[in-house]
């Protein structure tokens, strides 16, 4: 026998760690950059919080190591369409090069939209999806997770750059 207790590792909603999005969440989130700049692959730099775009507020505005501007919306529960909107809307106006949307849970007509964009856009503009969740053991303290479910495909994008290049290439020979 081992006296060695376990604990189950327990999902809990958004909200019981941060009850309110914008006053709470989004603040937390600014502070901790590095946990999503960790889940995404890119390093991160705060440039603000609930950044004006005429009416609305971007929930927070960063910049990459190479100084491109990344919009990050979140939102405490499942994704929707007027999430969508404001995205596209601070993507205009900000002029933003990469966007992370992060929510507990996508629907899958908001992940087709990010596939869309990241497939569609030109060069240099990226699209992520991240699911947010709080986990805990027991009474422990909370631990936040962002996991990727949608990221763009830079690769990809490279090989279909090369391929289209190389056929430009080989009808001007053929003519």
């Amino acid at each position: 026998m081992t006296d060695i207790k376990f604990g189950r590792l327990e999902d809990l909603p958004l909200r019981e760690a941060w009850k309110h999005e914008a006053l709470q969440f989004t603040p937390w989130l600014a502070e901790n950059i590095e946990h999503l700049s960790e889940a995404i692959g890119v390093q991160l730099e705060l440039t603000g919080t609930e950044v004006a775009v005429e009416t609305f507020s971007a929930d927070i505005l960063a910049r990459d190591l190479d100084g491109n501007v990344v919009l990050i919306e979140n939102q405490l529960e499942q994704t929707d369409h007027t999430h969508l909107g404001q995205i596209m809307t601070y993507l205009a106006g900000l002029e933003a090069q990469t966007v992370i949307w992060i929510a507990p849970a996508f629907r899958e007509p908001h992940l087709s939209a990010i596939r869309w964009l990241n497939e569609h856009t030109a060069d240099g503009f990226s699209f992520f999806a991240v699911k947010a969740r709080v986990v805990r053991i027991g009474d422990s303290p909370y631990a936040p997770i962002f996991e990727v479910v949608e990221r763009p495909n830079s690769w990809e994008r490279k090989l279909e750059s090369a391929m289209v290049g190389n056929l430009h290439t080989l009808r001007r020979k053929y003519w």
